[in-house]
């Protein structure tokens, strides 16, 4: 799935502790479907729950979310709000965690049959949905606490 391999490549970039360990972000789809109609055409999408398992992670929830968030909004933003992501946590020890987030994402592939040739085209289509106007491809977030004076610089990343 492309939009899966986009996401993953997205949180890489974007959060610190997967930029430096690739490797803590793992991937699953269970229980995906593909949605197609009979007839001669074979084009269908790909409906699935895509499970985002980052292991021994000690950043903040934050630092995983918002640039979730951020790639949701443009690659998905038809998920209902209230179900688009889901958390589950294994707290380690007092810095470090297992977490799992699962996004319902659609792919839409469409499959041109050229019965004459033989031949069949196959084009996976990943549309961007236009976000509120924001010209920043640099993004650096800070969080304040509910002790904290001041916000504390969290993430840096660069997006599209």
């Amino acid at each position: 799935m492309n939009k899966l391999i986009s996401l993953r490549d997205h949180l890489i970039g974007a959060v610190a502790e997967l930029k430096r360990n690739p490797d803590k972000l793992l991937t699953f789809i269970q229980d995906g479907r593909v949605a197609f109609h009979r007839g001669q055409h074979l084009s269908h999408e790909y409906r699935v729950p895509a499970q985002l398992v980052i292991t021994d992670y000690s950043g903040t929830l934050d630092t995983v979310m918002i640039p979730l968030l951020q790639w949701l909004s443009r690659y998905q933003p038809d998920l209902d709000p209230d179900e688009a992501v889901t958390i589950e946590a294994e707290i380690l020890d007092n810095k470090r965690w297992d977490l799992a987030l699962t996004v319902q994402l659609t792919e839409r592939v469409v499959a041109l049959v050229d019965c004459d040739a033989g031949h069949i085209n196959v084009e996976h289509r990943m549309p961007e949905y236009p976000i509120d106007p924001c010209p920043a491809n640099a993004w650096q977030m800070s969080i304040k606490g509910p002790s904290d004076q001041d916000y504390k610089l969290a993430a840096e990343w660069s997006s599209d």
